[in-house]
């Protein structure tokens, strides 16, 4: 991680009609940080994200992508910097796994030598070789095997950010654990990209961020380190967060006791 800022965002809100999904929020995210969102269904966390890559534009506030207000970039031009890997992962059923990784590359025009070397060296990554996986196509593929597709695509214009929404949420809990340990590997080989992951399982929140940000009812509750949080929980929905984190783990106690 360095100290140079990759998303800035500067009382930034959404408001819907009269009904208001995210108050104003003042954050920075750095350099190589891996930052996970956690908080209930319908607590703001998704239009954040969106709002980083101009799915959703704020109502009031400036967001800002590596020192560029993003209002002054072309959403198109911001989200081929900016990855995306979303619950359903996407992949067009038609195309090869490698097509589905050479999407964007191709749209920037990127020589047919520098894809295939890319879609070999990201396969490589997601522990999908090449020789067998990059002819399949989605339908041939486990669900965990489409998830590792979807993050090899999300990485293949290389950007500096990548925005993960849910992406283990359907997936059963042994391969979602697998699939942590990658993401992990995936993002400390990478060390300098920014990675961003909404997830409502605290346990999996506290597991990948290196600081987690606490969400409810459109505002920021805590954020900062897992053990600053765990030691030091700052208000009554945090507190109840962590305690039925830690009910769980008692409940798993009592049953291999």
């Amino acid at each position: 991680m360095t100290d140079k800022v990759m998303v800035r965002f500067d009382k930034v809100s959404k408001t819907y009609g009269d009904k208001t999904v995210v108050k104003p929020l003042s954050f920075t995210i750095k350099e190589g940080e891996f930052i996970t969102i956690l908080g209930t269904s319908g607590s703001g966390k998704t239009t954040i994200l969106k709002m980083m890559n101009r799915l959703i534009d704020p109502t009031k506030g400036d967001i800002y992508f590596d020192q560029q207000d993003i209002k002054a970039i072309d959403p198109v031009t911001l989200r081929r910097q900016i990855g995306y890997v979303v619950q359903e992962t996407g992949l067009f059923p038609h195309m090869t796994v490698g097509g589905n990784i050479a999407v964007v590359p191709k749209l920037l025009k990127w020589e047919k030598a520098k894809i295939d070397q890319r879609v070999t060296e990201l396969l490589q990554l997601v522990q999908l070789p090449a020789k067998q996986y990059a002819n399949r196509y989605p339908d041939e593929l486990s669900g965990g095997q489409q998830q590792r597709v979807g993050v090899a695509r999300a990485l293949a214009a290389d950007p500096n950010v990548m925005l993960f929404d849910e992406p283990f949420g359907a997936i059963d809990a042994i391969t979602r654990t697998n699939l942590q340990d990658e993401l992990l590997a995936i993002h400390q080989k990478l060390g300098n990209k920014t990675f961003i992951f909404i997830t409502h399982d605290i346990h999996e929140a506290f597991r990948l961020g290196s600081r987690v940000m606490i969400m409810d009812e459109g505002q920021i509750c805590q954020f900062d380190a897992p053990k600053t949080i765990l030691t030091n929980p700052q208000g009554d929905f945090v507190k109840r967060l962590i305690a039925t984190g830690h009910e769980q783990q008692e409940m798993w106690g009592m049953i291999h006791d």
